[in-house]
């Protein structure tokens, strides 16, 4: 499973989005859906595969001669991992620390702390609705 210690590589996210989007896939299909961007050979993709199942988030059914494989991790936890281990190096795990970052340097557009807000508010709203 994917922790903060164990997040996707770059190139896994490649594997993941294809079998987010529609599982189950074959080592064909994804050769084929993978073959012009990000441009792998055939051997890249069995690599991949290999070690992705190794490592646990994805998995794969038998099916006739054909490996079916699955993502094994939801993309919200994936995203959760990423998220937590991006804070811990770039912020020493403040969120607070990383959003005054952002408005520091103006990364954020109205629309987007607008979004913030509401995000904020429903938070709070909802711990509000635990202390009772």
């Amino acid at each position: 499973m994917v922790t903060p210690n164990n997040t996707l590589g770059k190139s896994e996210w490649h594997i993941m989005e294809k079998l987010w989007e529609l599982a189950p896939r074959t080592y064909v299909q994804l050769c084929h859906e993978l073959k012009d961007d990000p441009g792998w050979s055939r051997s890249t993709v069995q690599t991949m595969l290999e070690r992705m199942t190794d490592k646990g988030v994805i998995r794969f059914e038998v099916a006739g001669r054909a490996k079916q494989y699955y993502p094994n991790v939801a993309r919200d936890d994936v995203a959760v991992a990423e998220a937590r281990s991006l804070l811990e190096r770039a912020f020493a795990g403040s969120a607070s620390m990383m959003m005054s970052t952002l408005v520091r340097k103006k990364q954020l557009t109205k629309e987007e702390i607008n979004e913030l807000y509401t995000i904020l508010q429903e938070a709070e709203d909802k711990n509000d609705g635990n202390n009772d």
